[in-house]
């Protein structure tokens, strides 16, 4: 396995060598920039994915290697972090249409982001999160991005800077070291990349947070003998996701209502978003009074502690501003036990518990609040 790294290793570094060896004149390199730069815009608007090399999806290292393969028939590397190790790292002060700018954009501080720089302060890049998605249009004077950028780089050189590349490449390693050297932050706060380390990862993890708020109206189809469609209650919840992963966690809690069962509850939840659509949660319950079975004046005496669970479904997101609203729809069943901790009669429990509820979401991604 070792031999095998090595040698894959050994490969990658050859052939970025050879790539980014070659010299281009300053006419063949002004040229490359604006077909570079002409053709990333007419992929903007491809949706993003993970792995997408085009010509329809990308992800972000993807679209870099797409762009320079069909403008220029440079072969970029097909990763994030090979593309940074490859290119000549420059000062702000020289950034030019067509080259890269890379970002840190994980709580690790590792480069993990880079777009292609059009001017006026833009960049073109394939977003895998925030209120747009997919290939789009950004500004370096947005909040979010100048928190984690990173640096600029130099996707080649043209012969009039070949004498300068060796101090880039220089500056590079400087700029590795001194990530491993905490205690030297004075020296870390000398270039751009170094300025914005800090604050990039304190914000990365805030930016991949968001909070959304549901009002629901909970109904139901029968009562204990017969069927007929009943008003169960409203119910007002707020909750805090972690958006990354897969399945993204969310923590919440609510203030319920419930008609049906003449009762104020405070329920509390661990939720799991399957992809953008799905979702279960569940957790305790906090009853306050007794429970009244729907549709008659018996009441039963349940426990202050009870529980529920629910699967529910998403509509896709409305974009308003830097919030978004979506429609939801569940169901959801709240287990009771009595004061003695007996279960309650099945077909009570069911009449008691299980409920659908319609909302409504206002979500707000906190990536919003920070560009």
């Amino acid at each position: 396995m070792k031999f095998k790294r090595i040698i894959s290793t050994l490969t990658i570094f050859l052939c970025c060598s050879f790539i980014f060896a070659k010299e281009y004149s300053e006419d063949e390199a002004k040229k490359i920039r604006a077909e570079v730069v002409a053709n990333v815009k007419t992929y903007i608007g491809c949706p993003y994915r993970t792995g997408g090399i085009g010509p329809d999806t990308f992800d972000c290292s993807g679209l870099i290697y797409t762009v320079f393969s069909d403008a220029a028939d440079i072969q970029m590397p097909r990763s994030v972090k090979a593309i940074y190790a490859a290119a000549t790292i420059v000062s702000a002060e020289e950034l030019e249409e067509g080259d890269l700018v890379f970002f840190k954009t994980t709580g690790d501080g590792s480069i993990s982001h880079v777009g292609i720089y059009i001017g006026r302060n833009q960049f073109i890049h394939a977003a895998s999160d925030g209120s747009n998605t997919g290939v789009i249009v950004s500004s370096l004077n947005e909040k979010y991005y100048k928190n984690c950028y990173a640096a600029v780089g130099k996707p080649f050189t043209t012969k009039k800077k070949l004498n300068s590349q060796n101090q880039s490449n220089s500056q590079k390693q400087n700029q590795s070291n001194s990530q491993k050297k905490t205690q030297s932050s004075e020296q870390q706060s000398s270039s751009p990349a170094s300025q914005s380390s800090s604050a990039a990862s304190k914000s990365s993890f805030v930016s991949n947070l968001e909070v959304d708020s549901t009002l629901y109206c909970d109904w139901n189809l029968w009562l204990e003998n017969f069927f007929n469609a009943n008003f169960r209650g409203m119910e007002l919840t707020g909750a805090i996701r972690y958006t990354p992963w897969k399945v993204k966690p969310a923590l919440g809690t609510s203030l319920k209502w419930n008609q049906g069962i003449k009762l104020f509850q405070i329920p509390f939840f661990l939720q799991l978003k399957f992809g953008d659509y799905f979702y279960i949660y569940g957790g305790p319950v906090m009853n306050f009074g007794h429970a009244t079975i729907p549709g008659t004046e018996n009441k039963i005496k349940t426990d202050f502690w009870s529980g529920h669970f629910a699967v529910g479904v998403s509509s896709p997101r409305i974009e308003i501003g830097k919030i978004q609203l979506s429609f939801v729809q569940e169901v959801l069943y709240n287990f009771y036990t009595t004061t003695h901790g007996t279960p309650i009669d099945f077909g009570k429990s069911l009449n008691m518990g299980l409920t659908f509820n319609t909302g409504i979401t206002v979500t707000l991604p906190l990536k919003n609040v920070l560009k």
